[in-house]
């Protein structure tokens, strides 16, 4: 109250209109205020933050463009100046790398024909219509901005000693759409088959050229593998890119409209509206569990005859259970599910043979053979490698290359064969070679027995352990719980390991070690560690990386995921070491999964455009149901 006392009869006065206004607030009286008076004060507050607010906008439209004109400037100018990286792909492993290269340290050049960048785990989802094909795809332009440069061209070999690439971009057939894919270019051995249009223009005339680089990253991807079954190439349809969904969007499409021709006999309308997916992994059961969902969801609605009298969904796996990657039992509830979904999986059987209108199959242990009618056959099984994988394979020596699968490489990325490092292999393409502790048993040995007795105490296991494990990381399995390993080694129980002890228990270790799988998540990991490496690299023609604390490549899981069906998902956390200790998580399956699922993917997404798109697609999904039309 003091402080009311104190004011004075000036201040007063001021607080007096404040006042007023509360109280006529507070008894519902309202400053007496015409229409157009009202109306014209928000006009003009309207027009006054329309100003502002595109006035921002032009402001920072106009900034975005001189800055990308600034960098593309400096990056022409600067050609030749630096040592110069030219990478091969626009996939996982390629993208992440390119995002995080330092563009002021190198010059850095993008070689792909394919000019964008594919969102592969949302494919099954395009194949159906749940997602549009625009969603799944980034130019690369877009993602790696004005300072990388780009090249639409297909490398066709590799010269290791003078560091040149061939690339031909000119094809016998110029396709004017589309990916350089073997089945858009050559013409389909069908006598019939899915609508699909190729048309030839001469827009794409691009001659062969070389090109120099001082480090070269490769990361070309893999093809799928048909195990050299007859027919596969010429009869099924693949899940590898985003002209393999639409084809077969297409396909089904032309099962549902075929089979409501009048004259159609019933024979010939199961055998059109049996739909066989061949592997059972990721892919092959989100392709099968989406090919559901349509059918259940909307074909439904607009052929109820057909969907509850003829359609079918098979599903052939040659393991014992599907998703055979993942926990024992993800694999039972995926089953179990599919059971649920009308979705029949035939385990233990094998494709002997894809024809145009039926599917050769035999089961595991018989020496008979079935046939299966059907009209679309999707192949989702292994991978093999591309020809370039293999060409350079040769070029450096099958005897040093000697896995088939894949480029060799060490546990720096650095292809194997290749004196200086220039050239690193990331992603499908790659394999790591991982060394095995028993052919080094001796060196090991001696180096630990530091008081040459002959034998090891638990102080030198341990510290032969903590000083080889980023060499050799199967040891990771004995870094935490050193003690009890030496205990169960040391059966007589003297206290120390002999030789032949030790030897038993790092071959225990090399049992535990296993490629990386062909997934995603592995190659981003791997081009983000190849950005961050060369970034910290001082000088290229260092060849010993330990020497600098440049620590060899660790792939860390995070789990395993695929989308079921039914708005359901499975989530496996097998081998997340860090997150099982600290949560205690287990395998998840159901609703909730499925909502981690989209979440996951949604994050995934590389702009901010396409997880727009993606939200919209789910949304309009959800309310109107997926289009159905053919185009």
């Amino acid at each position: 109250m003091n402080g009311f006392r104190n004011l004075s009869l000036k201040q007063l006065k001021e607080f007096k209109p404040i006042i007023t206004r509360n109280l006529a607030w507070f008894n519902r009286q309202s400053n007496k205020q015409s229409f157009g008076t009202k109306l014209k004060r928000r006009l003009r507050n309207l027009l006054i933050v329309s100003v502002i607010g595109f006035g921002s906008y032009y402001g920072y439209r106009n900034y975005k463009n001189y800055k990308w004109h600034k960098e593309l400037n400096e990056s022409n100018e600067s050609t030749g100046t630096k040592p110069r990286i030219v990478v091969l792909g626009t996939g996982w492993g390629a993208v992440p790398f390119l995002k995080h290269i330092d563009s002021q340290k190198y010059e850095v050049v993008c070689v792909s024909p394919r000019n964008y960048f594919l969102m592969t785990p949302l494919l099954p989802s395009v194949s159906v219509g749940t997602v549009e094909t625009r969603t799944v795809i980034e130019a690369i332009r877009t993602l790696i901005g004005p300072r990388i440069k780009y090249v639409e061209a297909h490398c066709v070999d590799i010269d290791p000693k003078l560091k040149i690439i061939t690339c031909n971009t000119d094809e016998k057939g110029t396709v004017s759409r589309g990916d350089d894919i073997k089945t858009i270019v050559v013409q389909s051995k069908r006598e019939s088959g899915a609508s699909s249009r190729i048309i030839k223009d001469s827009a794409r005339t691009r001659p062969q050229f070389d090109m120099k680089y001082d480090i070269l990253i490769v990361a070309i991807g893999s093809s799928t593998n048909t195990f050299n079954i007859p027919g596969v190439e010429e009869h099924a349809h693949f899940l590898k890119e985003i002209l393999d969904a639409r084809r077969i969007r297409s396909a089904i499409s032309d099962a549902f409209e075929s089979a409501m021709t009048p004259t159609q006999t019933e024979e010939e309308r199961k055998r059109l509206l049996h739909f066989i997916v061949v592997g059972g992994g990721p892919t092959g059961v989100e392709f099968a569990a989406e090919l559901a969902d349509l059918v259940r969801e909307d074909l439904q609605h607009y052929y109820p005859r057909l969907v509850s009298n003829d359609v079918k969904i098979t599903l052939i796996e040659a393991l014992d259970h599907v998703l055979s990657m993942m926990d024992k039992q993800i694999s039972d509830y995926t089953e179990k599910h599919f059971h649920r979904e009308n979705i029949e999986v035939l385990m233990n059987t094998f494709v002997k043979a894809v024809k145009q209108r039926e599917v050769i199959v035999q089961a595991k242990g018989s020496n008979e053979q079935t046939s299966i009618p059907c009209s679309v056959v999707v192949w989702a099984t292994g991978i093999k490698s591309h020809a370039l994988t293999n060409r350079l394979r040769e070029v450096i020596g099958l005897n040093i290359q000697s896995n088939r699968m894949g480029i060799l490489t060490d546990q720096y990325l650095r292809i194997k064969g290749i004196n200086d490092g220039s050239i690193f292999a990331i992603g499908d393409c790659a394999t790591i070679e991982q060394p095995k502790l028993v052919d080094r048993i001796q060196l090991l040995f001696e180096e630990a027995d530091t008081q040459h007795r002959g034998a090891l105490d638990l102080q030198q296991f341990r510290s032969l352990v903590e000083r080889r494990i980023n060499e050799f990381p199967q040891l990771e399995m004995f870094s935490k719980k050193i003690e009890e390993v030496f205990k169960q080694a040391d059966k007589d129980k003297s206290g120390y390991l002999s030789m032949e002890r030790l030897h038993s228990a790092l071959e225990k270790a090399d049992t535990k070690i296993r490629a990386l799988p062909a997934t995603a998540q592995v190659a981003s990991q791997e081009g983000r560690y190849i950005a961050d490496l060369l970034n910290q690299l001082p000088d290229l023609t260092i060849k010993n990386y330990q020497q600098y604390n440049l620590k060899p490549f660790r792939y860390k899981h995070m789990g395993t995921l695929a989308y079921v069906g039914g708005d359901s998902a499975v989530l496996d956390f097998s081998g997340t070491k860090p997150i099982l200790d600290l949560f205690n998580l287990k395998p998840l399956s159901g609703r909730g999964a499925a909502y981690l699922w989209k979440s996951f993917y949604f994050t995934e997404m590389f702009s901010g455009r396409t997880k727009t798109l993606l939200a919209f697609d789910w949304i309009r999904t959800q309310l109107y149901g997926r289009d159905i039309s053919r185009y």
